[in-house]
């Protein structure tokens, strides 16, 4: 049987795309990012990418590059297309790229309270390497943010 990742495509987004990454963006997210936030990382050159099933966005990933070093900065898989390997397969794309330019170090932040965030990245090799206390506003005060670091 064919997995879902078989029949899904990795394209750099495109401000066409904007409205739908925004939405996913808001499904996911406690405390998402503004229309503001991605036009300016597709003005900044960031490496911006949709995941699209049959023209669906069905997820988005924000990665920055300076150097040797690749930092995760979003990542979302729209609800009805959780639980699918999607996420694992946008970053197993983004990790070989990486590789592939001979970078040293991948980083991310991720919510402390994010149990199956944490599990994917450490199954991918992600190891703690800090916290920062009471980074990311909560829906009752703040969570700390766990960081992480991918040795290429």
């Amino acid at each position: 049987m064919a997995e879902i990742t078989d029949h899904v495509r990795l394209r750099t987004m495109t401000s066409a795309d904007l409205e739908r990454v925004l939405a996913v963006e808001q499904a996911c997210q406690l405390t998402p990012w503004s229309m503001a936030n991605f036009r300016s990382c597709l003005s900044s050159g960031y490496r911006c990418k949709v995941a699209t099933h049959e023209g669906e966005i069905t997820g988005f990933m924000v990665l920055s590059a300076v150097l040797d070093e690749a930092h995760l900065l979003n990542i979302a898989v729209a609800p009805a297309w959780q639980r699918r390997g999607i996420a694992r397969w946008m970053l197993e794309q983004a990790i070989a790229r990486a590789v592939d330019e001979d970078m040293s170090v991948m980083y991310l932040e991720v919510r402390a309270g994010n149990r199956g965030a944490r599990k994917l990245y450490k199954q991918l090799g992600f190891e703690i390497c800090g916290r920062r206390p009471g980074y990311y506003r909560a829906e009752e005060g703040h969570e700390d943010a766990v960081l992480m670091t991918l040795m290429l």
